[in-house]
């Protein structure tokens, strides 16, 4: 006999249950919808992208078009309650009675519809507190449409390098300029084993731990330095880390927490950080696998460093930590990588600005705002590549978050020889991370119900 909560699952995963949401008709006006699966606007993924991922304000401008990240909080009502929550189902129900998962074969964007479907699964899972029922009836249907969109092994291995190809294209630098500290530059052997770029892997799960927790595992992620003398120069560095006898002293606020030492052997001038985002799928099988996309690339160029020593928990000089580092960014452009344009990746401008969703207090933007009668605050959370500093503060080394893996009790593998790849490891490490998450077992939860009906 079935347990109870399979065959409940198994009925509202139904055709005929799929069946009985009504269809939406006459949506409030949204202003022209995206094109970015498809030319036609009316094209049933574009329309889905649009109810699950456009944010609105009440002047009608969109939101969160071609982001990595859908503007959904922890807190947001969006996509739960009203008009918003049965255009969702409507089309999700569309989706998979008119089998739209064969409307488009392309491989990227098979991998792009997945990994946004699910990035708004992940959220749904954030709580079960409130909106029970339409949680569930979302998750239901982002679950099988999904599972609709998976690829096979070697579609997920013929996915395009798209760091390489914004390498080749020419649109960025491959250096960093001192006289134009604002061009945005990607080095093009950022990805050699040999390179001048060392990778660091965690050792004991994923080396940007926060970054992961933050996209819930459906990205990897990269940590590497360069030392202006080169690849020896690094791991030379990196060994002097890992022999400080004594790299953790007592806090000051609580004797008991102990802190990484301020004044842990200081790397030179000129040394530079990137933090590599690239995606996660899982594939038809249900495994997860990291994929060649990169989503995003964030580097740092440490101009000056100074003898401050502030740490994660001494009050930092923010005049400093804004002007001792410079801060590059790109970001994957879904249009762009579909149109074949410097693989999608588009420079993040110093002066632009966005609504953040990582690291804040989960309140919704736009429903604050509505609730407030006020216009959008479009500089809500300041400018992008300031708010790096906020995390990253503190003078060279000590504001390298990672640098944990590097020190004693723990021995991350600088080096590794074939067949051994760090890059692997690390994609291992965020796939075991995954494995743990509750919304991970939520989602294997429904599949599981899906073929037992």
């Amino acid at each position: 006999m079935k347990p109870l909560a399979v065959v409940i699952l198994s009925f509202l995963l139904s055709p005929a249950a799929l069946q009985e949401t009504p269809a939406i008709k006459n949506f409030p006006a949204s202003g022209s919808r995206p094109t970015i699966y498809d030319p036609n606007p009316n094209h049933i993924w574009n329309r889905l992208h649009d109810a699950l991922l456009t944010r609105r304000d009440p002047t009608g401008d969109a939101y969160g078009v071609d982001e990595i990240d859908p503007l959904l909080w922890a807190r947001t009502e969006h996509l739960l309650s009203g008009s918003s929550h049965q255009r969702a189902l409507a089309l999700l129900d569309e989706f998979l009675r008119t089998h739209g998962e064969n409307q488009i074969r392309d491989p990227a964007k098979r991998a792009l519809l997945q990994s946004k479907l699910w990035a708004v699964f992940d959220w749904s899972a954030l709580s079960s507190i409130d909106h029970r029922a339409e949680r569930r009836e979302l998750q239901i249907r982002l679950a099988e449409a999904m599972r609709r969109l998976a690829l096979t092994p070697a579609e997920i291995k013929s996915l395009p390098d798209n760091y390489a190809q914004a390498v080749a294209s020419g649109a960025f630098a491959k250096e960093y300029d001192p006289a134009d500290r604002e061009r945005v530059f990607l080095p093009p052997d950022l990805f050699e084993p040999r390179g001048s770029w060392v990778s660091i892997q965690g050792d004991q799960g994923p080396v940007a731990e926060t970054h992961v927790s933050f996209a819930s595992g459906r990205s990897r992620f990269l940590v590497f330095v360069r030392l202006p003398q080169g690849r020896q120069a690094t791991l030379d560095y990196f060994h002097t880390l890992w022999d400080v006898p004594q790299p953790w002293v007592r806090s000051e606020v609580d004797p008991a927490q102990g802190l990484l030492d301020p004044a842990l052997p200081q790397f030179p001038e000129g040394t530079q950080a990137a933090l590599v985002r690239q995606m996660m799928l899982f594939d038809r099988n249900g495994v997860l696998v990291s994929t060649p996309i990169t989503e995003s690339v964030q580097i740092r160029v440490y101009r000056t460093i100074t003898a401050r020593h502030d740490s994660d928990r001494v009050d930092v000089d923010w005049p400093a930590a804004r002007t001792e580092q410079d801060f590059h960014e790109v970001r994957l452009t879904q249009s762009q990588l579909f149109a074949g344009q410097a693989g999608g990746l588009r420079a993040i401008a110093p002066t632009a600005t966005e609504l953040p969703v990582f690291q804040t207090q989960g309140e919704d933007a736009f429903e604050s705002s509505a609730k407030q009668h006020s216009p959008l605050p479009k500089l809500l959370g300041g400018r992008i590549l300031e708010r790096c500093a906020g995390c990253h503060s503190a003078s060279g080394i000590n504001s390298l978050r990672s640098r944990r893996h590097l020190l004693k009790p723990n021995h991350a593998q600088l080096d590794p020889k074939p067949p051994y790849d760090s890059l692997w490891w690390e994609s291992e490490n965020t796939a075991i991370w995954k494995a743990s998450r509750f919304d991970w077992g939520l989602l294997n939860g429904y599949w599981q119900a899906d073929n037992q009906r």
